[in-house]
């Protein structure tokens, strides 16, 4: 019933299981392997047997076998008589010699094991089956070891095991379970590392990722290790240092997570001789398979520990499916540029900046075509939505126009969208509309929902953003564009530099609200300096509201009120809003707990209205308020209507994790559903599952993936070509200014940036807010005059360029730049 490590090599899958087969075949080959032992599959199949379940999983299998509810309340049976069952003497017995055995070298001392599953289809060439069973860490002692073996043996029962082998078409009845017993190392460094780059699929290159402490912070993503690619002789190519937040290490029982200093989180966490030993070990074992492997490692006391190893599954071996080149221009060639083109695509492009999965191009297409049928209506014909084929790969949208005989329509359609009153009125009623018709699917039962129901939500979902969507553009956006025109000529009399958007300081939108709300959310919290050093210090929000409770009502709070924000407003599958991803509070909410004071906001908006009373005239005047007030409601309509259309996606998010759960027995529908098309899905929660056309069409688009990113980033950079020494894009805010350059690249790299600095970004969204409170000026990559980046360097009256393209790559952290925000220019300083 018991294997050691010593006497098991890779053909003893079905005794072993993949992992134990695995780890007995590197010891074999010398390499520097853990010592354990494996509890084989015949243990498995007597404690089955002995408890009588052989028989009732057979017959309840036999029944449940294509229908996906009976067979997720048979996994439930099943799991729970396996962990109220009992194990064999006979099993006991040899766990026990073998265990007490391991821990002969430390005295009469439990050793610390990790206890493993180790399915008999496990780590196969074609399927990994990695995560789909359990495995418990820092394991003490006889009786808890007997405890997770059956843990272990009720987890080749869970759901999205059991619905992983449905789809793959493994035999639920003819599987079985090992269980690895291995002595835990306790390294102050782990990861993993693949033997091919797996990004380029180059296999001259090896990649590796690194954090501190045990290497379950690195499997489980729990931070963002370091990555270094090496060539095969050991050689550093590139590093990048992740932001290495926590790390797991021993506790008591299990695990714990500890904060890691932020010194430490910026440094490399391997030296180059780490590197190159690693490198050393992994091509011993990949020329000991004959072919790419992944392997997990741990460095403990300067030596090298290999944890596992298994052939890498998910490189596409059809050299077709290889991204060069000679792929990618053919798509390109559809693309058509003209300069009229490029400013409308400077800001859709802050909008869309990754490549679309085909369920959220839908989803876009809902929000982004009702501009097309608002032009349609007075005769032009123009598309503003990315092109995507059958193999879900999109290029730019289509940059010529038409008109037709709906042009006849075009200044009736025109005298409408200037009556600002009637508008403003419509759109008022419209929206308490639309916030009653939202309540209802806020209340909607979604853990309940069979596919029927989920295809019906999806249905009903994207009615209501279509309706939304189209109210927006027409009597917001359409109207506001009329209102905006009307009201620059008053302030360009002022100032010619003056803009309309002069006039939107100060405004109640939902931008600025969140803006103050989580700056007195900072000062609530820094009545408490603990929890005040805890969020500087890097720890989660979970952790945070469990050490302090006395947070939770602060957060509650804003969560209350902005809750359904997200950090991509466009995208319905690909944003995640604070509700379910709390920790982007903190990443906001640490920059404003650094600042002794907050900034003063300009009250430019008073003052010009002021030099405005004084230059038209007490009559004009009168009626110029009115035209700035409806002005300011168009756009504090713009975005509260936006904020409906995230709590829409935030919806259809928890709604589709149903329906893929439900069809493929796992709630992550970036493995299955995102890429189909909302008519497929549709489709597919009608007919009740997943059909081999529909699993067909996910494998190739899965495969194409890779082509669809690179053909899309491509496409932008036709968009923004390079203007040499001096970046041209658009005016966001007016203004100059020269400071140091910071490159940001995500929340996790906030920190960075100082007092003054120029902060250089591909987009900002409301989670880079308070970075604006500390900025010199702005420089992003994509966005135009009505993106964030823009209302917020107003609100704050610093200069910001937005939509030159390349500002991240031309720009270094630590380049002094001048920003001419009137001219839309940005420069290094030589």
């Amino acid at each position: 019933m018991v294997k050691k490590f010593e006497k098991i090599h890779k053909d003893d899958v079905l005794i072993v299981g993949g992992k134990g087969a695995n780890l007995g075949e590197m010891v074999s080959a010398g390499i520097a392997v853990p010592p354990g032992f494996v509890v084989t599959s015949d243990a498995y199949r007597l404690f089955l047997k002995e408890n009588g379940l052989n028989e009732l999983f057979l017959q309840t299998m036999n029944e449940a076998q294509n229908d996906p509810e009976k067979l997720r309340s048979a996994a439930a049976l099943f799991r729970r008589k396996i962990l109220s069952g009992t194990l064999p003497a006979e099993i006991v017995s040899e766990v026990q010699a073998a265990y007490h055995s391991l821990s002969a070298k430390c005295g009469s001392t439990p050793i610390r094991v990790a206890v493993r599953s180790s399915a008999t289809a496990e780590d196969l060439p074609e399927s990994s089956f990695a995560g789909q069973q359990e495995t418990y860490l820092n394991v003490i002692g006889l009786s808890d070891v007997l405890k997770q073996i059956i843990c272990c043996y009720a987890s080749l029962w869970g759901d999205r095991a059991v619905f992983y082998r449905q789809t793959r078409g493994y035999g639920q009845n003819n599987i079985a379970l090992a269980v690895v017993i291995q002595e835990m190392i306790e390294s102050e460094t782990a990861g993993v590392l693949f033997t091919v780059n797996p990004v380029s699929q180059n296999p001259k290159e090896i990649q590796i990722n690194a954090s501190y402490g045990l290497g379950e912070a690195v499997v489980s993503g729990h931070v963002t290790p370091d990555t270094y690619i090496c060539s095969k002789n050991g050689k550093l190519l590139q590093s990048t240092i992740g932001q290495k937040t926590i790390e797991i290490l021993y506790a008591e029982q299990g695990t714990k997570e500890v904060s890691v200093s932020e010194d430490r989180q910026r440094k490399r966490a391997l030296n180059d001789i780490e590197i190159h030993a690693l490198c050393e070990q992994a091509i011993r074992i990949e020329q000991h398979y004959g072919c790419p492997m992944d392997i997990e490692w741990a460095i403990c006391r300067g030596s090298i520990y290999i944890l596992q190893a298994r052939a890498v599954t998910t490189l596409n071996t059809n050299s077709s499916d290889h991204v060069d080149e000679a792929q990618i221009e053919p798509y390109l060639k559809k693309c058509k540029i003209t300069k009229s083109y490029q400013k409308d695509m400077s800001f859709l492009l802050e909008k869309f900046p990754d490549a679309f999965y085909p369920f959220d191009s839908d989803m876009t297409a809902i929000i982004n075509n009702q501009k097309s049928v608002i032009f349609a209506q007075a005769g032009i014909v123009m598309s503003m939505q990315p092109l995507m084929d059958d193999d879900g790969i999109e290029i730019l949208p289509p940059a010529d126009k038409k008109i037709t005989k709906n042009i006849f329509n075009f200044a009736k359609v025109v005298r409408e969208l200037k009556d600002f009153e009637h508008c403003c009125q419509i759109l008022e009623q419209q929206l308490q509309d639309f916030t009653k018709e939202l309540e209802q699917y806020k209340a909607l039962s979604v853990e309940t929902m069979g596919l029927s129901e989920c295809g019906a939500a999806i249905e009903n979902i994207c009615d209501y953003v279509r309706r939304l969507s189209y109210s927006r553009f027409y009597y917001s956006l359409f109207s506001g564009y009329f209102a905006s025109a009307k009201c620059e000529k008053a302030v360009k009399k002022i100032n010619c530099k003056y803009t309309s958007f002069d006039l939107l300081q100060n405004l109640n939108n939902r931008t600025s609200v969140a803006a103050r709300d989580m700056t007195t959310l900072a000062s609530e919290l820094k009545k408490y300096p603990k929890i005040v050093k805890s969020i500087a210090d890097g720890e989660n929000y979970a952790d945070l509201c469990s050490d302090f409770p006395e947070a939770i009502p602060l957060f509650q709070a804003f969560l209350q009120e902005h809750g359904y924000t997200s950090d991509f407003n466009c995208y319905c599958l690909h944003a995640k809003s604070f509700l379910e991803n709390p920790d982007r509070i903190l990443h906001i909410v640490r920059p404003l707990l650094a600042l002794e004071q907050q900034q003063e906001i300009p009250q430019r908006h008073t003052m010009l209205m002021e030099q405005l009373r004084e230059k038209l005239g007490a009559k004009k005047y009168a009626k110029f308020i009115h035209d700035v007030a409806n002005l300011r409601y168009f756009h504090v309509a713009r975005e509260e209507s936006q904020y409906m259309w995230e709590t829409a996606f935030y919806i259809m998010r928890r709604v589709l994790a149903r329906a893929s759960f439900l069809s493929s027995g796992d709630e992550n529908y970036f493995d299955s559903l995102a890429y189909l098309f909302l008519k497929e899905v549709i489709s597919m929660c009608r007919r009740g599952n997943l059909s081999a056309e529909d699993q067909e069409k996910i494998n190739r688009r899965k495969r194409k993936r890779p082509l669809a990113e690179k053909v899309w980033e491509r496409a932008k950079l036709l968009v923004f070509p390079d203007h040499g020494d001096v970046l041209k894009g658009v005016s966001g805010s007016v203004g100059e200014a020269i400071g140091k350059a910071c490159i940001i690249n995500g929340p996790e790299e906030f920190y960075k940036l100082e007092k003054g600095d120029v902060l250089v970004c591909r987009l900002t969204d409301p989670e880079w807010t308070p970075l604006f409170t500390l900025a010199g000026a702005v420089v992003a990559d994509t966005g135009a005059a009505l993106s964030h980046a823009a209302i917020v360097a107003r609100e704050y009256g610093i200069p910001a360029v937005l939509g030159v393209g390349c500002a991240t790559s031309k720009f270094q952290d630590g380049d002094i730049i001048r920003v001419n925000g009137t001219k839309g220019e940005a420069a290094k300083v030589n």
